[in-house]
């Protein structure tokens, strides 16, 4: 059981002059010692799911911080799968936990309005990340900007598949603000282009299976299709085997889409995928504690409300190298030195 830091804090010493009788003489009495528990700050940080692979390196980002620190208690917890209902039960359980902080990556904005304002009446620090949430009372947003990484997103579809055919969106729940910004941003791009229509969204719910069905089934619907633009990417999070149409497609459609994690590199090494477009997951975890810990610590701490991350491409340009970057990271130790990186100070 971890014991809790103290600190010792010296009492000052009080002089008792005794008067019972004349002449006697005066004595000391010194106080002992006493322990003072040092201040520690409960962190809670909610992911969309716990079965989501992307969250893994946040959670180990958000443990090497913490360790770092010293003086925080974290909380990673989440509904099993992606669900808006659970995840604002999972905020109200919080709240009557009287943590001193969460950070929230939401499965949909709405729902997560009340649970969010009552937890910054009753005095919780919140920020959002990954998926944010509009009109709460949120301190900030922490991610990548979710509008232009849809324009990048459809920037590389045209890239790849030229500027006249059919892009087919992809996308993960239909209530996630983050993804649906990125469709926005996407589709925004692609209407520039006087030969290009778009036919979907299609939704994958975020569940592997059901993301890979509808893979296979969009290739063999529509084979004469130009591209396949996904906005979250989550077919690519299995095995390869489970994609069959995407074995047999292998270029002719073009495909882009989301995230730069280990499991989707090999598709693109092998030329099955184009171009993937990345987030900083080390950072929804490591920069989300160290943002809490200086607003928490800090009364002059500020942040603009959009804390943005970069988003890196990867093609057959670059992929060998991302590869060796995950094959690094396969342990907490190796992803703290693989994707490490300075806290985020105040701005």
């Amino acid at each position: 059981m971890t014991k809790t830091p103290l600190t010792s804090v010296p009492i000052r010493r009080r002089t008792l002059v005794g008067a019972a009788a004349a002449g006697a003489g005066a004595s000391l009495l010194a106080r002992p010692y006493v322990a003072r528990a040092a201040k520690r700050y409960s962190i809670a940080v909610i992911p969309k799911a716990l079965d989501n692979p992307v969250f893994y390196y946040a959670h180990y980002g958000a443990q090497t911080r913490a360790k770092e620190l010293g003086d925080v208690d974290l909380i990673w917890t989440a509904s099993t799968t992606s669900d808006a209902s659970v995840e604002a039960q999972v905020l109200s359980g919080l709240i009557n936990r009287h943590v001193d902080a969460m950070a929230v990556d939401a499965n949909a904005a709405e729902p997560l309005v009340a649970p969010i304002n009552e937890a910054v009446a009753k005095g919780i620090t919140v920020i959002t990340w990954d998926s944010d949430v509009p009109g709460s009372k949120r301190k900030l947003f922490y991610g990548v900007d979710s509008y232009k990484m849809g324009q990048l997103l459809g920037e590389n579809a045209i890239k790849f598949m030229g500027d006249k055919g059919t892009v087919i969106l992809v996308s993960g729940g239909p209530g996630a603000p983050n993804l649906n910004a990125r469709l926005k941003g996407a589709t925004d791009t692609l209407a520039k282009y006087p030969g290009v229509k778009t036919l979907g969204p299609f939704f994958d719910n975020d569940d592997l299976i059901k993301a890979q069905n509808l893979m296979n089934n969009l290739l063999i619907s529509h084979p004469d299709a130009g591209a396949i633009l996904n906005v979250a990417a989550v077919a690519f999070f299995g095995k390869l085997s489970a994609l069959p149409e995407v074995i047999k497609n292998k270029g002719k459609v073009k495909i882009v889409g989301s995230d730069t994690l280990a499991p989707e590199l090999p598709l693109v090494a092998d030329g099955y995928v184009q171009a993937l477009v990345g987030q900083d997951y080390w950072g929804w975890g490591y920069q989300t504690v160290s943002i809490i810990h200086n607003l928490l610590t800090n009364p002059n701490c500020h942040y603009p409300e959009l804390v943005p991350q970069a988003m890196p491409v990867v093609t057959d340009a670059n992929v060998k190298d991302w590869m060796a970057k995950w094959e690094e990271a396969k342990t907490a130790e190796g992803a703290a030195k693989a994707f490490q990186e300075a806290p985020i100070g105040c701005m």
